[in-house]
């Protein structure tokens, strides 16, 4: 048995793409810890991890994280003894923290010829490499099978695992399936509802989902206002959130979840909760579905169009798919 440290101080979402890596680690007798940010390091059930080490990310765009943070998370990650770490980030500052660590296998990605400035820096921080496409229009695997390719010789297992058996304790408390209260989860995502436009849509979804079954609107405590302004205008209720914990509990707890693209559609996708994964139309929507969608829960992803009716019925005949009718 290893100690190994995970390293990923993104968003909620980055983090609980993890999981199929964390459950396979884990079934293979190893310890892990994990650094994680304050904006992630709720993302998993108690106990799913045997320590976790938080820094406190400066506001985008800066990159890395505040200097008495990053101290007191090294000084918690030293005293550990870790003997691998495995960093799945983009960031400098994971592949530092990682080697001033002291964990004297560190592995991670570079982006190859794409970036050779950063991949040459970032080769000389590790002692395994692996190789990632940096442009989005080129992947092609989901965002899991990357990351579980930090794990090669760790394990015995082949590929990510999509037992919700496996991945749900590890993301909700209890190992039961999800639809402990029947009601369907909204989340509200601020970068998604920020024009006009989205609000509208995202009102006009609410309305359809809570005429044919119970919902409620998912926000935290910081997006209360826009939370309540799409309520105000769908007519559903809204719960909000004053800790990610909270949130993830409640979740896990719904019959099914509708979301933007979001942390909300990863740990729908881990918990086994039914989710209609939403995506806004861009250029490389194909490649953003194929690597972000849910993981293991039943899912159907849509990308929407501009028009809030057509989006709204396109939503609740996904949902009746995937529940069956009223």
């Amino acid at each position: 048995m290893s100690k190994l440290l995970l390293v990923r101080t993104d968003g909620v979402g980055d983090a609980l793409v993890c999981a199929p890596l964390l459950a396979a680690l884990r079934d293979a007798g190893h310890e892990v810890g994990a650094l994680l940010s304050t904006r992630n390091a709720e993302a998993f059930a108690p106990g799913a991890l045997a320590q976790v080490h938080v820094v406190e990310r400066i506001p985008w765009p800066a990159h890395g994280s505040t200097p008495a943070s990053y101290a007191s998370a090294l000084q918690g990650a030293r005293a550990a003894g870790y003997d691998a770490a495995l960093i799945a980030s983009e960031e400098p500052e994971a592949y530092r923290f990682a080697r001033e660590a002291g964990a004297p296998s560190r592995t991670g990605f570079s982006n190859g010829w794409e970036k050779p400035l950063k991949s040459l820096w970032v080769r000389a921080q590790l002692t395994r490499t692996i190789v990632r496409e940096a442009s989005p229009w080129r992947t092609r695997e989901h965002e899991v099978e990357t990351i579980f390719r930090l794990g090669a010789g760790l394990h015995g297992e082949a590929s990510p695992t999509r037992e919700t058996r496996r991945l749900r304790p590890l993301v909700c408390e209890g190992s039961g399936g999800g639809g402990a209260e029947p009601f369907v989860a909204l989340q509200v995502a601020p970068k998604a509802l920020a024009a006009e436009a989205g609000l509208q849509r995202f009102a006009a979804i609410a309305a359809i989902v809570a005429r044919d079954r119970r919902a409620a609107l998912f926000a935290a405590s910081g997006d209360a206002a826009l939370a309540q302004e799409v309520g105000a205008r769908s007519g559903v209720e809204v719960r909000t959130f004053e800790r990610a914990a909270e949130w993830r509990s409640a979740l896990c707890a719904a019959r099914a979840v509708v979301t933007p693209d979001s942390g909300a559609a990863h740990l729908a996708g881990m918990a086994g909760v039914p989710c209609v994964d939403l995506f806004e139309p861009s250029p490389h929507v194909a490649h953003d579905v194929l690597r972000w969608r849910p993981w293991a829960a039943p899912s159907r992803t849509l990308v929407l169009g501009p028009e809030p009716e057509a989006a709204a019925a396109a939503v609740a005949e996904a949902l009746r798919e995937l529940l069956g009718t009223r």
